[in-house]
């Protein structure tokens, strides 16, 4: 003991020596021309439900639900965001050889326009802690019999666990853990803080490099993206009417582009490149179970299907990349893009113990009796943009199209153990008639993407003698390529093809042998042709301190978004209000637009920017 406090004693004395010694220092004045640059954008929203969500039960035939059900005038969010953004340009630092910047000085060509950013994201959402009943606690991830387990129908000569017994897979089934799935929607969905973007860049004379934690978006779309692939889509936090660029995701890349020059009618020639290894995908962790924001009949905690999500690895073998080529000609700028990617629907492999849907689970050791395996494969994009003027119009015209390759699909009968394991392990499989299998392959396919867009500035002098209206319009159009034909599955009521992962409805089987209580999803249908088109219709008065607008999404499927709004302006102050209406007579696939059909709203939001 000595020992170690006559050592410390030195330390201390040789501390103290060293800092009474005088010594000669040099401060950098790191803003000394105004080199940092702040912007801060901070928000805070109320969003109120106008109508009840869907709870549709008809009893021993069919149910379509949105988990949990929430009632009309009840908060849906209630949204706390800050973004502050950092601008640090180093170029002054760079010439006058401060610290390492020296070094930059021996490389064998000069580096310009060095700068560092950094963005902090905080968000929080109060309906969690202080909203409703159906948001703010369990109630509604259990059944009112007194026992944690979902409200889901036990399978076939099963019984429930008693408090304190693990599932063995014989005597009883497995339960819903209600508290892991309370804390996974809280860590996911109710506070977050995030180092969001963290990037540096710099120029070598034509060339333009920026690497770290980034965002890039290719493309001409607003809203909806075709060619805007790159970063994935979070959907966790708020739904989909937060606006697209909250809701990017960054990656972990290196981007770079080099300006190749003039040649002839072609000015501004430069070629884009990028590469990014990371394991973000917008389907995790997805929309957690207990948001306002989950899918029809997707929502509720699982004790029979296990969600297996499976991300691609930090790794070259898994890397997302590509290029474009850019360019001016003729009054109009092209581009030419390929490029591989992740998107943000997974693609879905379910698989079953070999004596689904029955209720003996010996063959599952975990207890539950079907997997969901979400995987995310690469895919390919590939297309053509361009941008041109109309003077004599006042109109911009936009233009995209894109083919994808190995894009996930779906099937009714690629998803729905009833149809390809059959009844049982020794049923055969309703559709072929062989012998029925516990798992089918994930199915891929290729489509091709088209979207014609204008933007008009035009007088309507009495509506408004002061200020031009904005039209932005644009139509999406997409073609599944070798689509699955659409035909009555054999010994079923359910149609054969395309579908979207999300059921349409869950009815209950009884036509196949199978007593009451086994569940048969029937999911979205997906159309072969898709159309969606989008309006957008703007103007503003008071020198710009009163904005109203009106948004219309309409696919053609049959599904509408209306969106009236007006923002009021007094920087840095602005306060908005929108009302938000999502009609559609049934779920449909395609756009999606009508799987959040109940869940009208409307928002109010006051906003402070510098």
């Amino acid at each position: 003991m000595q020992r170690k406090l006559a050592v410390c004693g030195f330390v201390f004395f040789v501390c103290a020596t060293l800092t009474g010694l005088p010594t000669r220092t040099q401060a950098v004045s790191l803003d000394k021309d105004g080199d940092l640059k702040l912007g801060v954008r901070t928000y805070v929203n109320a969003r109120i439900g106008t109508q009840d969500t869907n709870k549709s039960v008809i009893p021993g035939v069919a149910s379509t639900e949105t988990f949990p059900f929430s009632a009309s005038g009840h908060v849906r969010q209630n949204r706390a965001y800050i973004e502050a953004e950092l601008d640090h340009d180093l170029d002054r630092l760079v010439k006058e050889r401060v610290g390492p910047f020296e070094m930059l000085s021996y490389l064998p060509f000069r580096v310009r326009d060095l700068k560092q950013h950094a963005t902090f994201r905080g968000e929080y959402d109060g309906v969690y802690d202080f909203g409703p009943r159906e948001y703010s606690t369990a109630d509604q991830f259990t059944t009112g019999a007194g026992g944690n387990i979902a409200d889901n129908p036990i399978p076939l000569g099963s019984d429930p666990c008693p408090p304190g017994v693990e599932p063995n897979g014989k005597d009883c089934q497995r339960v819903v853990d209600v508290p892991a799935a309370r804390r996974h929607l809280r860590q996911i969905a109710s506070n977050r803080q995030r180092l969001f973007q963290a990037y540096l860049e710099g120029s070598v004379g034509d060339l333009f490099v920026r690497f770290g934690r980034q965002i890039w978006s290719w493309g001409e779309t607003d809203g909806f993206r075709l060619l805007d692939q790159i970063n994935p889509i979070d959907s966790s936090f708020g739904g989909f009417l937060i606006s697209l660029d909250e809701r990017r995701v960054p990656l972990d890349m290196l981007r770079m582009e080099y300006r190749i020059g003039d040649f002839g009618p072609v000015t501004e020639m430069a070629f884009h490149a990028y590469g990014a290894i990371d394991n973000k995908v917008g389907f995790s962790p997805g929309t957690p179970a207990g948001s306002p924001w989950t899918l029809p009949n997707l929502g509720k905690p699982s004790a029979t299907t296990l969600t297996i999500q499976n991300t691609p690895a930090r790794t070259f073998n898994h890397i997302r990349g590509g290029g474009r080529l850019y360019w001016n000609m003729f009054d109009a700028t092209f581009s030419a893009a390929h490029y591989y990617t992740y998107f943000d629907v997974p693609a879905l492999q379910v698989s079953v113990n070999r004596t689904f849907p029955a209720g003996n689970l010996a063959t599952a050791p975990d207890g539950y009796s079907a997997h969901a395996n979400l995987t995310a494969p690469l895919v390919q994009v590939s297309g053509l943009s361009t941008t041109f003027a109309v003077e004599r119009l006042y109109t911009v015209v936009r233009s995209e199209i894109a083919y994808f390759n190995s894009e996930p699909r779906f099937t009714q009968e690629g998803l729905d153990p009833f149809i390809f394991h059959g009844n049982g392990a020794q049923g055969t499989n309703s559709n072929t008639g062989q012998p029925g299998t516990d798992t089918v392959n994930r199915d891929l396919g290729q489509s091709l993407n088209y979207v014609l867009g204008a933007d008009v500035n035009q007088y309507i002098r009495f509506l408004n003698p002061n200020q031009t209206f904005f039209f932005s319009t644009q139509v999406f159009y997409k073609y599944l390529i070798n689509a699955a034909s659409t035909h009555p599955i054999k010994g079923s009521s359910i149609l054969s093809g395309e579908v979207l992962p999300v059921p349409e409805k869950n009815q209950f089987v009884n036509s196949r042998g199978t007593a009451l209580g086994n569940v048969e999803p029937v999911f979205v249908r997906q159309n072969t042709n898709q159309i969606l088109q989008t309006l957008f219709v703007g103007t503003s008065y008071r020198s710009g301190t009163v904005n109203p607008g009106f948004l219309l999404f309409y696919d053609w499927s049959g599904s509408f978004v209306y969106q009236p709004s007006v923002t009021f302006t007094h920087d840095p102050w602005r306060f908005s209000m929108s009302y938000s209406v999502i009609d559609a007579g049934t779920l449909k696939g395609n756009s999606g637009v009508s799987l959040l059909r109940d869940r009208d709203n409307v928002l109010f939001q006051f906003e402070y920017a510098i």
